[in-house]
């Protein structure tokens, strides 16, 4: 993927809500279209849509239930429009914002500098800040590395697809621990992070989907994607390994990281062999050192 331009990630297999219910081997010719949200039928999940373009027309399109999660009047969107059993369906939705998108473009090119001046240090140890960046949330709104200051942040790297038991999901099982935990013990200053390393499948509706069937608080827990070279450089810089796989989608090494206030890395944990209360015991640590300093 080239840096200078904003790609959206395409879905390399139709998500299951679209294969329900069609009988195999059922064609579907994509279409790429870029559209405004004028109404949202919730009932039957469905968004009343103006497509722009050379033939500007109305339509009505079935979505995912991510989507429908997340999806408000007047946004403006991108996605793939295919016609399955005789009706519409709006798949791989990504949000049209060319504000946002070239805030991402631009910070995307200083990561891609950055990581390659770094070179075989690539890797940020503990005392460096983590990188500045910017990829879209599971709402589908604009996250900037730099609007988590002023909390602590525990940041990982999972993909929906994972279905190793001790990798992404146990690691997201985790993160809610740690949500409440952090809730319980009252620190407010506090977030996490989790970003996709399947950028090609997991859009903004995915990543709500997949969070909203966990039970997860989205107040103060974002899960991010974006552009592959923009994800591929954060997991460089943060220490993740990745690769594809044949049978496991893609095989990757964990670390979760804990940045301080003002965005320094100060605590990690590699593997998926973690638990809640050792990352709240550093936080409290860190906020009892600083009160004394």
């Amino acid at each position: 993927m080239q840096t200078n331009s904003f790609s959206y990630p395409a879905a390399k297999l139709l998500p299951v809500f679209l294969m329900a219910g069609f009988l195999a081997g059922a064609a579907a010719r994509a279409e790429i279209v870029s559209a405004v949200i004028e109404a949202i039928d919730a009932d039957n999940r469905t968004l009343h849509l103006h497509i722009s373009g050379p033939e500007p027309r109305d339509v009505s399109a079935r979505v995912g239930p991510g989507d429908l999660l997340i999806a408000r009047e007047g946004a403006h969107v991108r996605g793939e429009l295919v016609t399955l059993g005789g009706r519409k369906h709006l798949q791989n939705i990504w949000p049209d914002d060319p504000r946002a998108i070239g805030t991402i473009r631009n910070l995307a090119r200083q990561l891609r500098r950055d990581t390659l001046q770094r070179g075989r240090r690539a890797f940020r140890g503990i005392g460096e800040p983590w990188p500045r960046f910017a990829l879209f949330d599971q709402h589908g709104k604009l996250f900037l590395s730099e609007g988590a200051r002023g909390d602590y942040v525990i940041v990982n790297f999972i993909f929906t697809r994972c279905t190793v038991p001790n990798m992404c999901p146990a690691a997201t099982r985790r993160m809610a621990e740690t949500q409440q935990l952090a809730r319980e013990r009252g620190i407010e200053n506090f977030r996490l992070v989790s970003i996709t390393l399947d950028p090609d499948y997991d859009s903004p509706g995915i990543l709500a989907a997949y969070g909203d069937s966990r039970g997860i608080d989205f107040g103060n827990f974002s899960f991010l994607t974006g552009p592959e070279q923009v994800i591929a450089d954060l997991a460089e810089q943060m220490g993740i390994l990745t690769r594809d796989h044949p049978e496991e989608i893609i095989q990757h090494t964990m670390s979760t990281t804990l940045l301080d206030p003002v965005g320094r890395i100060f605590y990690r944990v590699p593997g998926s062999n973690w638990n809640a209360e050792a990352f709240i015991r550093q936080i409290e640590r860190h906020r009892e050192n600083e009160r004394e300093s």
